[in-house]
Order: structure tokens, then C-alpha cells, then sequence
């Protein structure tokens, strides 16, 4: 069998029942590559009872491991044994120049066949904070960690004997160095790109009305604290600018109880999860948009909202200000008093066209999928490091590689 080009890997599919910006950012930047020529192919698992539609016409090709685990999720017991499922599956594909690139736990092994190509990890999450300062030369470190959430330690395996570790951000990578002790040296910085279906909307101050909320009803996306804010607005505010909430997760009986508890049920729609054609749709239509996450490593729900001209309010916590630049309005992490000001303010407040227009045009020309694939094909010039665990990776380049740098 013919080698591919570039072998990407994701646990989950962008098609699964569990789905998140990762499976969705491995299909954006398989195609993009697949789109510049190269033969790709994306190895994403699955559990043996789970059904799951691939779509047809797809650039790139698609092969499966077995996931491990109980049941789906971030934290499922055993997932982090899949590594051993993947192995096999990866080897087969692989050839000397083959760019492989792993994009959470599941890659944790890929580094026994390291020889056949230029093994890149992808670091597209956001870190516990207690593994900052780990020293993960002793053996102690990898027990404890493995007892109290086994996927990091696949995680460290991946990122530390990765030739490169791409990080989404300048705040992933100084996560990447605390909390796994990876040397910037061999990272690099490449952010996502924008899904297509964001690049045509726009958005036109023309009388819309109502309050966004996309993602994931859980407590890192800040959505219960957003919630809270807009139920402070006056009534007449919250009649005429309804709350929409897109999307689902564990708070969305508490915040149904919240609504009913202030007789707010007219003013705040549940709708569930919307496709990116849906959710751009609803993008432009609304007066704001509302994304108070607590934590993020990159940002696509920041990215996709600004890239329409659509007015956001969103927070200061980790990656969000990179993604955002000069637009948006950023508040404090947590903070409902300020998340309610902002909203007052920023509903009341008429943009110009071209302050409009000149938001969009940033990220237009700033994030594009076919730059970020160029960018992870240049990491094949990089020198490999051949590091293992400890090992010093200055060598790999005197000053890391940031993909944020504005395009020429």
C-alpha cells in the first residue's frame, strides 16, 4: 500500500455523537492539506456499538481504531489506553516522509514510529493547573498523574516525545512548557483556521435583535455566569433582545430552573445544537453575541463570531485576547457584574460600516485554513529532534515558530 502524505489522528469524529473543536479542527486541516495536493488520511475511533455516518466526497481518506473506554467523554475511564488501538491502525499508513500529526491522548504512542515520518503532537486543550511544575524525570510523577486522570499521562507522552509540539497559542505553549516541561525550542505556534461556513455571512447593523450564546452548556464555557448577567438586565431590555442559548450539556436543567425561578422562559430559547451553516445564520441575525468562557486554549466559537463583524462580548481568560486582537469587548473571567455592564453598554451601541467592515477584513486575511496547513507542512524542514523524556530539545530552533505573526 502507497504511503500517505500526512496521517492525522483524533479520538472521535467530527461526525460522533461526542464531537468538540478538536475533531472539528482535524477535518478542517485534513481537508485543507488534502486540498493542497497531498494524500491524506485521518484515522479517527470509534466504540463497536457506535453508528457513525461519514459523509460522502470527502477529500481525504478515513480509517478507524477501536476507542477504549466505558463511555464517551473528556474524562472516560480507559481512554487513555487508546494509543494501543491507534499504533497498528498508523503504522500501516506511514512512510519515511509521512507527517504525522496527533491530536490528543489517543497519539501517545505514535512516537514507537517515529522513524517512518516527522511525528508532530497538536496540543488543542486547556491543562489542569496541577501539573504545572511537574518533573516528569521521576517515575513518582507518572504514578501519581496516572491515578489521578490516566489521559494526562498519555498526554505527556504524546507532547514530550513529539519531534514538534504545535500549540494553538502563545498561552498553550507556555502551558505545554509548565505543565509537561516541554522547551519552547520545540514547539511551534499555529492557530486554527476559520470553517468556511463563517467566511461568507456578514453581519449588518440593521435593527437586529437579541443576545447569542453558542457551545457547550458546561461550566468552563462560562455559560451559567452569562445566564446570571442578562436575568439582571431590566425587563424591557430582556423583551426585547431574547436569549438564545445553541447548544447542550450538563447545565442545561439548571439553567432551564434558573429561567422558570425569574420567569424569564419567553425571554430565554433553548435550541439545541446548530449546524455551522444554522449557527453562522444566527451569527448575523442577532445583536450580540455572548461567549463568557472561563477557559480556552484557542477560541473557534471567538473566531467564528468576529470573522462575521458581529459585535461579541467575551472574556480576558487565556488564549481568547490572541484570537480576538483589537475587537470584542473583554471583561473578567467570572464576573457576572461586569458581563451585565458590558451587555447594557454594548446593546445600546451603534458601530460604524467600517469598523464593521475592517473587523472582518482582520481575521478574512488572519486565519485561513490553507495558511495553517501550509505552516504544519513546514514543520517538515524543521530539524527532528529524536528527543526522548529529559532530553534537551534547544537544538530543534533558536526562536520558536509563531503562525499568529500577521501575513505578509
Amino acid at each position: 500500500m502507497q504511503a500517505f502524505d500526512v496521517v492525522l489522528t483524533s479520538n472521535y469524529s467530527p461526525w460522533s455523537r461526542y464531537r468538540g473543536g478538536g475533531q472539528k479542527s482535524a477535518h478542517m486541516l485534513a481537508t485543507a492539506l488534502a486540498l493542497a495536493g497531498k494524500r491524506v488520511c485521518v484515522v479517527y475511533s470509534k466504540a463497536p456499538w457506535e453508528r457513525v455516518e461519514v459523509p460522502s466526497g470527502l477529500p481525504y481518506q478515513v480509517r478507524w481504531a477501536l476507542f477504549v473506554g466505558i463511555r464517551p467523554g473528556i474524562s472516560s475511564p480507559l481512554r487513555f489506553l487508546n494509543g494501543l488501538t491507534f499504533l497498528p491502525v498508523v503504522r500501516r499508513l506511514c512512510g519515511p516522509r509521512t507527517l504525522i500529526i496527533g491530536n490528543g491522548d489517543e497519539a501517545s504512542l505514535l512516537w514507537r514510529i517515529r522513524e517512518r515520518g516527522r511525528l508532530v503532537f497538536s496540543s488543542r486543550n486547556t491543562y489542569d493547573g496541577y501539573l504545572r511544575g511537574k518533573d516528569w524525570s521521576k517515575a513518582s510523577t507518572w504514578l501519581g498523574i496516572l491515578a489521578r486522570e490516566p489521559r494526562f499521562v498519555a498526554v505527556a507522552l504524546a507532547a514530550r516525545r513529539a519531534d514538534v509540539t504545535v500549540c494553538t497559542s502563545d498561552f498553550s505553549r507556555v502551558q505545554a512548557r509548565e505543565c509537561f516541561g516541554i522547551d519552547d525550542a520545540a514547539t511551534a505556534v499555529i492557530p486554527n483556521g476559520l470553517d468556511p461556513q463563517f467566511v461568507g455571512p456578514a453581519f449588518r447593523e440593521a435593527g437586529q435583535h437579541g443576545v447569542l450564546f453558542f457551545g457547550r452548556l458546561a461550566g468552563n464555557k462560562g455559560v451559567q455566569q452569562g445566564v446570571e448577567a442578562y436575568l439582571r438586565l431590566p425587563a424591557q431590555i430582556r423583551s426585547l433582545h431574547p436569549l438564545t442559548l445553541a447548544g447542550d450539556g450538563p447545565l442545561r436543567g439548571r439553567l432551564e430552573r434558573m429561567a422558570r425561578d425569574a420567569g424569564a422562559e419567553s425571554q430565554i430559547r433553548f435550541v439545541g445544537w446548530l449546524g455551522s451553516r444554522q449557527l453562522a445564520q444566527a451569527i448575523v441575525t442577532s445583536r450580540l453575541v455572548l461567549l463568557p468562557s472561563l477557559e480556552e486554549s484557542f477560541g473557534n466559537a471567538v473566531l467564528e463570531t468576529l470573522a462575521t463583524g458581529q459585535n461579541l462580548i467575551t472574556t480576558s481568560a487565556c488564549a481568547i485576547p490572541e484570537v480576538a486582537g483589537p475587537y470584542g469587548t473583554l471583561v473578567a473571567p467570572d464576573s457576572v457584574p461586569e458581563l451585565t455592564e458590558a451587555l447594557l453598554r454594548e446593546l445600546g451601541h451603534v458601530r460604524g460600516e467600517k469598523e464593521i467592515a475592517d473587523q472582518r477584513q482582520y481575521f478574512l486575511n488572519r486565519f485561513s485554513w490553507a495558511r495553517v496547513g501550509e505552516a504544519y507542512l513546514g514543520l517538515l524542514d524543521r530539524p527532528a529532534s529524536g528527543r526522548a523524556p529529559g532530553d534537551d530539545a534547544a537544538a530543534l530552533s533558536p526562536r520558536p515558530a509563531n503562525a499568529f505573526a500577521e501575513p505578509a
